[in-house]
């Protein structure tokens, strides 16, 4: 990168099982560069396993973008239930558009750990006003671009 990109803050990984149908953030960069900070789609946690049966995936009940992939997935306590996994590019099967996978906070845990990086549990239970996620998303979620 031009510049050094080291986010504010850090992700506080959800520690417990979230409940169905409960608000979800996702922050990501749909717009590519035209915002300097995260915009977040909100939606619903529709199930705790993907289509498949998937342990640890959740699947979400929003309309995401390609910008907000690999972004990450808030709950209403401002803690991060998951990352946003990209849409899937099956040409033979088209999911409706709203919905969307993010992988769950466990198995997110396990590949930072398995990567040198400590990742923090987060012990909220209390859910915080949305322009307090919007906060945590802007002081830890940076827009990274890949190009050839």
């Amino acid at each position: 990168p031009a510049l050094s990109l080291v986010p504010i803050g850090f992700a506080r990984l959800q520690s417990g099982t979230p409940r169905l149908q409960s608000d979800v953030a996702v922050a990501g960069f749909p717009y590519g560069d035209a915002l300097s900070q995260p915009t977040l789609t909100y939606g619903q946690l529709s199930d705790l396993r993907g289509l498949s049966g998937e342990e640890q995936v959740r699947r979400l009940s929003l309309s995401a973008e390609a910008g907000d992939t690999g972004g990450p997935v808030f709950d209403a306590t401002g803690s991060v239930l998951g990352v946003l996994l990209p849409r899937d590019t099956d040409a033979t099967r088209q999911l409706p558009p709203d919905v969307s996978f993010a992988t769950d906070s466990g198995a997110l845990a396990t590949f930072l750990s398995e990567n040198g990086v400590n990742p923090a549990a987060s012990d909220a239970v209390d859910p915080v006003a949305p322009e307090d996620i919007a906060t945590l998303a802007a002081d830890m979620t940076v827009r990274v671009s890949c190009w050839n």
